[in-house]
């Protein structure tokens, strides 16, 4: 009676167990999950035990051929689901021919088993019944009971090849799942019952369990493949065996694109196809998705031939891309590299070196695929520098300082504005410029801070020096998109210029087109209570890649600063520079030339009619005496 209570108790857990994984299935929309399978199998043993216990105990006799049916199923489902349980096992540990060919066989050898049983129950040769029922000779015990040990067997066999690439805990589940059903099957045969087989069995499949949930969450929901968690604990494995290994990062270009193209169930479609490539591509190497549109693949150490070959394959494959409906999208790749260990071999060192070489592919344009080496660990050194700094000057603002370039009226031939521009300056690394250290500043998070900071030393100016109000139209400050991205920043900037009692109309932010492009609701909004409180906007870097005319139209800018690309562009005697000031100024835009430097290029915008110049021509970026002694200078011409 204990018997058939405690197999009773065992079915209840292991139904709660498949119920619980049902769910999880279909929340992440998966269905090839190998505990599910298992499970079942041993809740068909279960209910076949109970059945065959119960008719043992006279609790509810069946007729005899029934009993003796009962009986064969029981004793087949013991080997069926430690053939289920291990083949689950061998088929994440095996290549798909060594798993086709142990499946295959192990297969047909239970199949025979299951056959020859059936068959018996005519003959009473394998399985000898006596009159109770009960089975008391024949060779089908023993048969069923080295089947069983084969199927274990083979799977330890799988754990020993795959070893050094399974994971610790993974490796004591394998190894205890065998040592349990083993010894369970010796009792087995050593004392008749099948007790110890229901409760390792039972015990091993929440281990399972508990490992499957372990495993879920070190895995991507949309993809299915390992999450950036699982890379980390990889990469700690990789880096503890100082073994050299290759990494690559992959980073779908452009994905915000995509996704707005052909909306978030294409772009959700292209990840799933690409991390599928990866996956059955790469089997023999870690395949990870790290964020967004971010993948990583882990090599034993590739040669530089190898290395040629796999970023080849890739690159095939995204251009042939996948299919979205009816529609065939391509894709572009960058990749970046690292080889390790490197000189510190910590995780964050081979994160941070993997990053920042995926930024040197997205700033330069001009590699899609770079290894990180020697050169660069001396670019990102300063780059790590230049980050310390940036924090260090929020504390001590003395470091950050305000440089301005006049902005010249030629018909005039007088200062009528200025641009204010950031330096940085340090003790040992001197004055840095923005071009090295705003793009640190954005990806850091700190871009905006620098903007409230730079207009309070504008204003202080402004104030300190009400000359340069009556002689200025306004002073004009960068901006990113970022210093607008945040609810409250308008009313920030704006309260700081009521307190400091600096006219609105006297500060200008100057913005790139690619922010201009943003469709971030928050941005506009921010835009627009600036705007209305009589803030002037200028499209700075006109020229440089991202125009839209749409923008130029429909936005409300009254000045255009075009780039000094453009100017100093002499392709086809300046026409590229024509054809701009032109089309800005039938769209009745003021027009503001940067970057002019030399007397020609000063006549070729005076040629075009354009009015406003900035530039090394007339003066560079001056500190603030300077720029006040510059001015008196040019008062007294």
């Amino acid at each position: 009676m204990e018997l058939v209570v405690m197999e009773l108790f065992l079915l209840v857990v292991v139904v709660s167990i498949v119920v619980s994984q049902k769910q999880a299935t279909l929340l992440v929309k998966h269905q090839d999950i190998d505990v599910v399978g298992v499970a079942i199998a041993y809740i068909g043993y279960l209910a076949l035990a109970v059945l065959s216990h119960v008719h043992i105990r006279g609790l509810f006799p069946f007729p005899p051929a029934i009993a003796r049916l009962v009986t064969i199923l029981h004793i087949i489902s013991i080997p069926l689901l430690i053939f289920i349980w291990m083949n689950s096992i061998e088929k994440r540990l095996l290549s798909k021919r060594c798993y086709s060919l142990f499946s295959r066989v192990q297969g047909a050898l239970l199949v025979l088993f299951s056959v020859a049983s059936f068959v018996d129950l005519t003959f009473n040769r394998l399985f000898v019944f006596s009159p109770e029922l009960l089975i008391i000779g024949g060779p089908g015990i023993p048969l069923m009971l080295g089947l069983s040990t084969l199927f274990v067997l083979v799977e330890f066999y799988a754990a020993l090849v795959r070893w050094k690439h399974i994971e610790w805990h993974e490796r004591a589940i394998m190894v205890l799942t065998a040592l349990f059903l083993l010894f369970s099957l010796v009792l087995f045969e050593t004392f008749k019952q099948p007790y110890m087989l229901s409760l390792s069995s039972a015990f091993m499949l929440l281990l399972s369990f508990l490992s499957w949930q372990r495993k879920e969450l070190l895995l991507d929901l949309l993809t299915r493949i390992p999450n950036n968690q699982a890379f980390q604990e990889a990469l700690k494995q990789g880096i503890a065996s100082r073994q050299r290994r290759t990494i690559l990062l992959l980073d779908i270009e452009n994905f915000r694109l995509l996704n707005e193209r052909y909306g978030e169930d294409g772009g959700d479609a292209i990840l799933r196809s690409f991390a599928d490539f990866l996956k059955t591509t790469y089997e023999q190497a870690g395949v990870f998705r790290i964020g967004g549109n971010r993948f990583v693949l882990m090599f034993p150490w590739l040669t530089h031939n190898e290395l040629v070959r796999e970023v080849n394959l890739i690159k095939e494959k995204t251009t042939k891309g996948c299919t979205i409906g009816e529609t065939q999208v391509s894709f572009h790749v960058n990749i970046a590299i690292v080889e390790i260990p490197l000189q510190k071999n910590t995780v964050d060192e081979v994160v941070e070196s993997l990053s920042f070489t995926m930024t040197e592919i997205k700033e330069k344009r001009r590699q899609p695929v770079i290894i990180f080496n020697q050169k660069l660990i001396g670019v990102r050194q300063r780059r790590l520098d230049i980050l310390s700094i940036l924090r260090k000057a929020l504390l001590e603002q003395d470091m950050i300082q305000v440089y301005f370039q006049p902005i010249m009226d030629i018909d005039g031939n007088k200062p009528v504005a200025a641009e204010a521009l950031m330096r940085l300056q340090d003790e040992r690394m001197g004055i840095i410029s923005p071009g090295e250290f705003i793009p640190l500043a954005e990806q850091a998070g700190l871009i905006s801070m620098y903007t409230e900071i730079m207009l309070q030393k504008v204003c202080a100016f402004l104030l300190a020096h009400p000359s340069v109000q009556d002689r200025l139209s306004h002073v004009s400050i960068n901006i990113v998109a970022e210093d607008l991205a945040v609810g409250d920043v308008a009313c920030k900037l704006l309260d700081m210029l009521s307190q400091k009692g600096i006219d609105e109309k006297k500060i200008g932010f100057e913005v790139t087109e690619s922010m201009v492009l943003s469709s971030d609701p928050v941005v506009t909004k921010s835009w627009q209570a600036l705007r209305n409180m009589g803030v002037r906007f200028f499209l700075d870097d006109f020229g440089t890649g991202y125009a839209n005319l749409e923008s130029l139209v429909n936005l409300p800018f009254d000045v255009v600063k075009i780039d000094r690309s453009v100017v100093s562009n002499t392709t086809n005697s300046y026409e590229l520079l024509s054809l701009i000031a032109g089309m800005l100024q039938r769209l009745g835009k003021e027009v503001i030339a940067e970057g002019v430097e030399t007397l020609e290029q000063l006549e070729r915008v005076k040629s075009n009619r354009i009015s406003y110049v900035q530039g090394y021509y007339f003066s560079k970026p001056l500190p603030p005496g300077d720029f006040l002694s510059w001015l008196e200078a040019s008062s007294d011409h």
